[in-house]
């Protein structure tokens, strides 16, 4: 299930995770018709950072002190908003420093609060980070160049970081439509895409976290939209 969507001129292949980089003029039709979908995804309820407390050494594959963790409300169906199920997240700077501190910046001011899982490919991706907040998208998703102040506040991209360990099955990656491209989008491994078929290691996603806990909670994510809704539309709208 998702929200947000996919529609966008990656310069990966199609089978890739990527990002659209149109935004574009919706009608009050597809408004509606963006509600219904809204009404009926999986969605991010709630996110928190805490410190990273390891009980068992063996455990980590991490010797970094920064090492953090993201705690994720998962609602499952949007339709049961007091149904919720806890994904928990560890996060590696070592790793790839920018992505884990732009993703504990972007949970720590709320950005994947309602945000949808819009993308579901099961045996192979799930990803989110478009923002129920439109004018939160407006900032860290694109430039909204009728407004001047919001050319302003727009934050640029992450520049690309060299890989250091492989996209197996449980980690996360940044999205991106190309060379220097990671805003706000990522995706979770549902298998490992290191190698054949989908060599998301060869095409320059970096994992930065893993699944600690609730990797059971995303095999029922809602794929009911597989990749269909429109990325850039739901940007503009929240």
């Amino acid at each position: 299930g998702t929200r947000a969507a996919l529609a966008s001129r990656s310069l990966l292949r199609s089978s890739s995770p990527d990002t659209s980089e149109d935004i574009v003029t919706v009608t009050d039709a597809t408004t509606s018709r963006r509600s219904v979908l809204n009404r009926s995804l999986s969605l991010l309820a709630i996110g928190s950072c805490l410190p990273s407390y390891k009980v068992n050494a063996e455990d980590s594959l991490s010797t970094d002190e920064d090492t953090y963790t993201v705690l994720f409300s998962i609602q499952l169906d949007s339709t049961k908003p007091e149904e919720l199920s806890e994904l928990e997240i560890e996060c590696h700077p070592d790793w790839a420093p920018g992505a884990a501190a732009r993703f504990k910046e972007l949970v720590e001011l709320g950005f994947y609060k309602d945000s949808p899982f819009f993308r579901v490919l099961p045996g192979f991706i799930a990803q989110f980070g478009i923002s129920a907040d439109k004018e939160k998208n407006k900032t860290w998703m694109y430039c909204d160049t009728s407004d001047k102040e919001a050319v302003k506040l727009c934050k640029q991209p992450l520049p690309d970081e060299p890989r250091k360990v492989p996209n197996k099955k449980g980690t996360l990656s940044f999205a991106s439509s190309g060379k220097n491209s990671r805003r706000t989008q990522v995706f979770i491994n549902l298998t490992d895409n290191s190698g054949l078929p989908n060599f998301l290691d060869g095409q320059g996603f970096v994992p930065f976290a893993r699944i600690v806990r609730g990797e059971d909670i995303v095999k029922k994510l809602n794929d009911e939209y597989k990749g269909s809704v429109n990325q850039g539309k739901a940007a503009y709208y929240g």
